[in-house]
């Protein structure tokens, strides 16, 4: 089945009492906090990493922006969901970091294709990941 695919964007935001450092270094260890099987490296510009559900979800992701204690920018060079022949290749994840007072504010950013009709699961992931599972890593 070939799904209509549409550009989408979402903005989410958490903040953090530790320093852009500190934050920045959790980011990069996706492992983690990633709630899907996890593969390569994501420590430096042009790292090349993967994630899989099973034989159902792949997605290769290469780091193409990369700033300590600023901001990362994933690029989905390769994907797939099986289940519809569902890719959201091209879409770019990036993660912003900026001092707020003794804290850190991330802001997180999806840009990119979205199936139809899954706008809303695009933000209940992207707050399970962001809001929840790395907002508990970081403040452990």
């Amino acid at each position: 089945m070939i799904r209509k695919v549409n550009n989408s964007s979402y903005t989410n935001s958490i903040e953090v009492p530790f320093s852009p450092k500190v934050v920045f270094d959790q980011i990069n260890n996706v492992s983690k906090w990633w709630p899907e099987d996890f593969e390569g490296e994501c420590s430096k510009l042009s790292d090349e990493f993967t994630f899989r559900t099973g034989d159902v979800h792949y997605s290769k992701q290469r780091i193409v922006e990369f700033v300590p204690g600023r901001k990362v920018v994933w690029l989905v060079t390769e994907s797939i969901r099986k289940t519809d022949n569902y890719e959201w290749t091209g879409a770019e994840m990036t993660f912003e970091l900026s001092p707020h007072g003794d804290n850190t504010l991330l802001k997180f950013t999806y840009s990119g294709p979205v199936a139809e009709n899954e706008y809303d699961r695009l933000v209940q992931l992207c707050d399970l990941v962001i809001k929840e599972k790395l907002f508990n890593l970081v403040v452990g």
